[in-house]
């Protein structure tokens, strides 16, 4: 049997680790328990089983193995409006400039400033294949992925691409 922590099972099942958390103080993840003050989940046919609730809507969480990898890309049209918006205003801070890395996983865009890749990644050239956003050149991963600030506080750094496109246009 094999066990992992509470990040491995977040990405496995393409929620947060606090909803994990929440789950197993639930008692909700089939087999999990806490040795020396971290928890072990069980991977049963290589995914962690969350037993469904009895109230409330159904759960969002991964039921099957990802298939396709995380890409990730540079936005280059978000790096050209940053450099229009330092040249009228050149004391701009980091956090006032448009995100410019984009994290594809699904259906789900995030777009941040600094990101961490937690394994091995590949970078892919495909000129006559492009992503459907138009990007040439990405990185793959099947591993989890994290978007930091520039202290490498994660909690603050993921932004949804619709908050980034209502906020900056």
């Amino acid at each position: 049997m094999i066990y992992i922590g509470t990040r491995e099972a977040a990405f496995l099942l393409g929620i947060c680790c606090q909803r994990v958390r929440v789950l197993l103080s639930q008692g909700r993840i089939k087999g999990a328990y806490k040795h020396k003050g971290f928890w072990q989940i069980p991977l049963y046919g290589k995914m962690p089983v969350v037993i469904p609730g009895s109230r409330g809507p159904e759960g969002i969480w991964c039921k099957k193995l990802r298939k396709k990898p995380t890409k990730i890309h540079v936005n280059q049209h978000k790096i050209k409006s940053n450099s229009k918006r330092i040249k009228y205003d050149p004391q701009m801070t980091l956090e006032q400039l448009i995100p410019v890395i984009t994290s594809k996983q699904g259906r789900r865009n995030d777009m941040g400033y600094q990101m961490e890749i937690h394994g091995p990644c590949r970078i892919v050239y495909k000129p006559y294949e492009p992503l459907d956003c138009g990007a040439h050149l990405w990185i793959e991963t099947y591993y989890p992925v994290q978007f930091v600030d520039t202290q490498f506080n994660p909690a603050v750094a993921k932004r949804s691409y619709k908050n980034v496109k209502r906020k900056y246009g």
